[in-house]
């Protein structure tokens, strides 16, 4: 049945039917360029330089060409500034970074577009026209039948007649009238030009007779046509091995015996004197050589063993000074050393040395100074070459790209991950160089590509690769940044990331069979299972039958289903996107496509789609065409023509070169120059909704994380369980979070959140709670000794969360005692007998007063009594018949009131003030005891001497 329902589905796709329930959609149409509103990023910086080609260099500048371009530049040393000729090269210079070799571009013979003068010479064919530099044509020639082109030195035209395995002749041509050269042997063959300049011309042959090796060297005298053999054999040897070749410098010859590690200098004047030797036993057989005054220049070509892709070190060598030692010039530098007619020589290389990072390369003229040091100067700054694009990811208006920038070593980097946010114009870089893209980051097949990265973005800011690392650990990484990583280990041999929403990731095992879903926040395994095909939104993971075409959506961690749909044809998917309200499915397997579309989860309908190479976005879809066309279909509007909205290499695909913005955001694209286009998609986002989200009080942490479906503006407030907003912010992101000490709970929250948009309603969730009174996790403490005529002090206590203000108060029982608002209280005589307690009052601006009463103290106790300082004295004559009075004697402090107690024989008989003594007191004892009494003291007695009653 399943293969009856495939052929179906092919047959309708192969002609263009509708399929039975699937909704009839027009056919993707070519349109009107996408909406205004693209952002273009400049192409990053190749590590390895421009590559450059000095074609000639004159009295007043220099011809050269450069890779990725099809021109052939003048440039003036007096300004540095580049002249394109008018006739260009057949095709544009091509460098292989990998190799160090050209691949393609100009002529490189010496002489070909001229040499030791400004005169440029261009060859169409067999004429050659000359000009002064950029300016004016000087001269044409039409070389006759038979002459072949070999160069231009000065303003002398050289040509070639012969056979190239038969003798062969050179002729000189000024101003259109032809001379031969002379002195070459009659025999010689396989003549070609070593170097030549204004002056002179070397040329390398063969004779009969020559067996391996270099064969023999001659120079031209251009003035005369004259040729003078070279030393080019040792103390009358026939070894041609011994010298490899010469160079030409403005007053000298090198010869260059290689083989013996060595480089004779000769004084170009007079080639019989004795020249000097420079041991450069250091240095590469193919090393690059150039001399300035008495200074011997020197660079080895491009090491890619040694991971040297920028060049070698250039070297100079005193040549009038024994041994001397080699000393750097520049670091690194261009395996090219091209002399002028004023004795300095071209090298192209950087400002300064960078090991990683970008470089400004330039093409500099040096010389020797007057102290005997090579000087340099920049004449022409040369432009970095693009990056190529390995891959790239975006995500909320965050791009990050993995570029070969920065650094270039393939045996274990291949560039670095670039990272911009696109929210606004102008871009702004986001640390712009995060962690380096590695071999084994490159997951798929690349074609004529250096590497195939394959990216995925989670929306919140970090960035996954399709491949894991080089332990099996599955990786998120920071976008800006090379240690911000997330990562969980499956255990699977050769995992690959499928999906990637907010903190959950799908990840496949190598070998087919095992599927796991993965927390990157908690860096867990949530569940393993069988391999089917799945999407990630949010918490939402879509999950395809392993046979039959039903789709089922779970929301993690939960394993049951919350709803479904079916393929209209029932094909079992192999593919699986979901963005929003809207699930792509594809069901392809062998190179052949048996049905693929979007299902609109709130429609309940479908939406014809390509099966390969397709990306949905929020509201939209975009494919890629076999000519590399990138194409945007609406879903919101069904029947609407597509759009094209990019273009990109054809053998690339999605993630590598081009990729959706699946959180209400747009595409990004990679053109040809590397240049990243990020357009808008022109289709409404869906409204804005929350997710996923997260809320755990673990390792004595709260924290929340909520995950938007495209970027808002959020309020967040949380509040403990005191009423205090423990966090208050604000910003723009689609992801928020926040984290507090797992103290003072339980927490309420309130998320608000507006789309930044401006499309679709407010979102909110979480109540926070009202605040309480302020409370009193420690009642105040009243202190002091609850005796009349003490001090008590009290404690505000300690309050949760603090208050601004507090005010207080003291009671007697229960009593509030007017005027005592103090923390301090001192006991009043009306105090004695009660219990005194204190109450604080707090205020805090939005919550409501808090209220707090200390423990009551102990019952207030009298003071101590009044102490007698002086006896209390009976006043008169204690004699029958007589009045006395009471005398109440000295008191330690003036009572209120005072009492007497007058005895007689010990026995009470008044508490008046006098006493009328009478008869029958005779010959008794009187005392008189003095009570002194005051309110809230105890009683003070006294009592005076023994008096007895007389007759």
């Amino acid at each position: 049945m399943a293969s009856a329902i495939r052929g179906l589905a092919v047959a309708a796709i192969g002609v263009g039917l509708v399929l039975t329930g699937l909704p009839a959609v027009a056919a993707p149409v070519t349109q009107a360029a996408a909406p205004a509103g693209e952002i273009v990023i400049p192409a990053a910086a190749r590590y390895v330089p421009r590559a450059t080609r000095i074609l000639s260099a004159g009295t007043t500048g220099f011809l050269w060409a450069q890779e990725g371009d099809d021109g052939l530049l003048w440039t003036d040393y007096a300004t540095g500034t580049p002249t394109a000729l008018a006739q260009r090269l057949p095709e544009k210079v091509a460098y292989d970074q990998d190799e160090g070799i050209f691949r393609s571009g100009p002529s490189w013979d010496p002489g070909w577009y001229g040499a030791g003068s400004d005169t440029v010479a261009l060859v169409q064919g067999s004429r050659v026209t000359l000009q002064q530099g950029a300016g004016a044509v000087t001269g044409e020639l039409d070389l006759p039948g038979g002459h072949t082109y070999q160069g231009t030195f000065g303003d002398v035209v050289l040509s070639r007649t012969g056979a190239e395995d038969e003798p062969q002749a050179y002729h000189l041509w000024r101003a259109g009238a032809a001379s031969d050269v002379t002195g070459l042997p009659a025999a010689a063959t396989g003549i070609t030009v070593e170097d030549g300049d204004a002056r002179s011309v070397i040329v390398n042959y063969d004779l009969p007779g020559d067996g391996n090796g270099h064969g023999h060297f001659s120079i031209v005298d251009l003035a005369s046509g004259a040729a003078t053999p070279l030393p080019d054999r040792l103390d009358g040897s026939d070894d041609a091995t011994e010298v490899a070749g010469f160079r030409l410098g403005a007053g000298s010859i090198l010869r260059n015996r290689w083989g013996r590690y060595a480089m004779d200098v000769y004084d170009r004047d007079d080639l019989t004197a004795t020249p000097r030797t420079v041991d450069t036993g250091s240095f590469d057989y193919q090393a690059a050589y150039g001399i300035v005054g008495s200074t011997l220049l020197t660079v080895d070509p491009v090491a890619p063993g040694n991971n040297a892709y920028r060049g070698q070190p250039l070297f100079s060598l005193r040549v009038d000074q024994a041994d001397a030692d080699p000393i750097t010039v520049m670091s690194p530098a261009a395996h090219q050393i091209v002399p002028t007619p004023d004795g300095s020589v071209l090298v192209a290389g950087p400002e300064r040395w960078v090991q990683y990072g970008d470089v400004n390369w330039g093409i500099y003229k040096l010389t020797q100074g007057a102290d005997g040091k090579v000087q340099r100067r920049e004449v022409a700054d040369v432009a970095p070459m693009p990056a190529e694009v390995f891959g790239l990811s975006l995500g909320s208006g965050v791009l990050t790209t993995a570029v070969n920038s920065t650094v270039y070593e393939p045996s274990g980097y291949l560039g670095a991950y670039r990272s911009t946010s696109v929210n606004g114009a102008p871009p702004t870089s986001l640390g712009s160089v995060g962690a380096w893209v590695t071999g084994h980051d490159s997951s798929c097949s690349s074609g004529d590509r250096t590497a195939c990265v394959a990216m995925f973005a989670d929306g919140g800011g970090y960035y996954g690769l399709r491949a894991a690392d080089y332990d099996d650990v599955t990786t998120l990484t920071r976008s800006g940044s090379s240690v911000a990583k997330r990562k969980v280990d499956t255990g699977f041999s050769s995992p690959y990331l499928v999906d990637l929403s907010g903190r959950y990731g799908v990840i496949n095992s190598g070998p087919k069979g095992s599927q796991a879903i993965a927390d990157f926040v908690a860096g867990t395994v949530v569940q393993k299972r069988a391999d089917v095909p799945a999407a990630l939104w949010g918490n939402t993971l879509w999950s395809g039958a392993a046979e039959g075409g039903k789709v089922t959506a779970t929301r993690i961690p939960s394993t049951t289903a919350a709803e479904s749909f079916t393929t209209p044809n029932n094909c079992t998917p192999t593919e699986l996107q979901a963005v929003n309200r809207w699930v792509y499915w594809a069901c392809y397997e062998y190179g052949m496509v048996y049905g693929s579309g979007v299902y609109d989860r709130v429609t309940k309908t479908f939406v014809d789609a390509p099966g390969v190479r397709v990306l949905l976005g929020d509201g939209y879809f975009v494919a890629q065409s076999d000519t590399g066309e990138l194409k945007l279909a609406d879903l919101t509007r069904p029947g609407q023509a597509a759009r094209v909205v990019g273009a990109v290499d054809p053998i690339s695909g999605p993630r590598v070169s081009w990729t959706v913005d699946r959180f209400g955001g747009g595409i990004a694209w990679a053109d040809q120059d590397e240049r990243v286009h990020v357009v808008p998609s022109g289709v409404p986002a869906s409204p804005l909704s929350i997710i996923d989200s997260s809320l755990t009080g673990a390792n004595g942490t709260w924290a929340a994380s909520w995950w938007l479906s495209k970027k808002a503006s959020y309020q967040l407030t949380v509040r403990n369980a005191y009423g205090v907003d423990v966090v208050s912010t604000s910003g723009t992101a689609t992801q928020v979070s926040a984290s507090v000490p797992n103290v003072d709970g339980p927490f309420s929250w309130s998320l608000t959140l507006q789309p930044a948009d401006g499309l679709g309603a407010a979102v909110t969730n979480g109540v926070l709670k009202p605040r309480p009174p302020l409370k009193a996790v420690k009642a105040p403490v009243i202190t002091g000794t609850a005796v009349v005529g003490s001090t008590l002090k009290a404690t505000l206590g300690t309050w949760k969360p603090a208050p601004q203000s507090y005010s207080y108060n003291w009671a007697a029982n229960g009593v509030p005692i007017p005027g005592a608002i103090w923390q301090s209280y001192k006991l009043t005589p009306g105090d004695a007998g009660k219990r005194l307690t204190f109450t604080v009052k707090t205020n805090l601006y939005r919550f409501p007063s808090g209220k707090a009463t200390s423990a009551p103290t102990a019952v207030v106790a009298k003071a101590a009594a009044p102490r007698s300082t002086k006896r209390p004295v009976i006043v008169g004559t204690v004699k029958v018949g007589r009045t006395v009075a009471a005398s109440t004697g000295g008191w330690s402090f003036r009572p209120d009131h005072y009492f007497y107690e007058w005895r007689l024989n010990g026995k009470l008989i008044s508490t008046y003030p006098k006493l009328k003594l009478t008869s029958a007191m005779r010959g008794k004892k009187l005392t008189l005891t003095v009570v002194a009494r005051k309110a809230g003291y105890h009683d003070g007695r006294a009592t005076s001497a023994t008096a007895t009653v007389a007759k």
